[in-house]
């Protein structure tokens, strides 16, 4: 039975990996506070809905990601 080693990770995907968490990250940060201190103004509610669509594709990439490792 073979083992799983962590040195499979290559750099690449480690680098890929580490800046689709962090990009997820901000951009829910981002919209948290626009929620929470942005008020209703049109542009904030824009900005908002950017960083929301954002966070969504970000955690899908960081499933598909680990996903496509796992296989």
């Amino acid at each position: 039975m073979p083992q799983n080693n962590r040195s499979d990770l290559t750099p690449r995907f480690k680098l890929i990996f580490c800046t689709v968490v962090a990009l997820t990250v901000m951009s829910l940060i981002l919209n948290v506070a626009l929620a929470l201190l942005g008020g209703d103004s049109e542009q904030v509610v824009t900005a908002s809905e950017a960083c929301s669509t954002t966070f969504k594709m970000g955690f899908g990439a960081i499933v598909g990601l680990i996903g496509g490792k796992a296989a």
